[in-house]
């Protein structure tokens, strides 16, 4: 999450003499896997939108990778637990959101996350290892997807924080979660973030979602506190070129960024 930046806030023969065959497996490798090395992203903007001094998805930032163009992104935080200040330059890999990158993302080999349940107007929360890792993070991006959606029909910001809301319980940690779950309360948003998340789930597990065209951009800086965002890139004009290796190969990926 992202705060006011006044306080802190809640990524022949084959090339190099690589043979045809080697140089195909290495292609089809980034390609499965995304960015084999990281790219460098410059933090734009919060948004306009603030939620109990904390600014709500999704955010801007941009692919400063040389070659890259300097892309403007739009980015959705899954991250609540991370905080971070101001509009900092970080590196990050960057990895479709797919079964085979799982341990590759922060949360990933998560084994027990918080669910959160209703009882009245209130939600509280207890650990579950159910449902799995995967699974949330397709529910994360299909919470994101319904903001793009309602940014069609004029949507209040009510409904934008409710989304985020929703998303940030996902990978909420100990430390976090009394904060997070206190923060919906509070403000009588339960019912509404407990349905936007039993919707995510129904689409995921009945629907077939499968966060097509997302992507997962995971912090690799130890030195900078970053958060992890997913960014949703569908259009091939918005394509951005991935990494060291496949930037200089002329192959190009989808990319996505968010903040929180």
């Amino acid at each position: 999450m992202i705060t006011p930046a006044s306080s802190l806030s809640r990524n022949g023969e084959g090339l190099y003499y690589m043979s045809k065959t080697s140089l195909g497996l290495v292609l089809a490798s980034l390609l499965v896997s995304g960015s084999a090395f990281a790219d460098t992203f410059q933090f734009l903007s919060g948004g306009s939108t603030i939620w109990n001094n904390i600014y709500v998805n999704p955010y801007t930032a941009s692919d400063t990778t040389p070659g890259h163009g300097s892309k403007v992104l739009t980015v959705y935080c899954d991250d609540w637990n991370t905080e971070f200040s101001g509009n900092p330059q970080w590196t990050a890999n960057v990895y479709d959101l797919t079964l085979a990158n799982l341990s590759h993302f922060r949360y990933g080999n998560t084994t027990s996350n918080y669910n959160v349940t209703l009882a009245g107007n209130q939600l509280s929360a207890a650990l579950s290892a159910a449902p799995a890792p995967f699974q949330r993070y397709l529910e994360a991006a299909w919470l994101d997807e319904q903001w793009e959606k309602e940014l069609q029909n004029n949507p209040s910001t009510d409904t934008q924080i409710k989304l985020a809301a929703a998303a940030w319980t996902l990978f909420v940690d100990e430390g976090h979660v009394g904060d997070l779950v206190g923060r919906i309360n509070s403000l009588g948003y339960a019912p509404a973030v407990f349905n936007y998340l039993q919707a995510a789930e129904n689409a995921v597990t009945a629907g077939g979602y499968t966060a097509a065209g997302w992507d997962v951009i995971v912090p690799v800086d130890s030195s900078i506190s970053m958060q992890e965002f997913l960014v949703h890139t569908p259009e091939p004009s918005a394509v951005i070129l991935l990494g060291t290796v496949a930037g200089f190969l002329g192959l190009k990926k989808l990319r996505r960024k968010r903040r929180a």
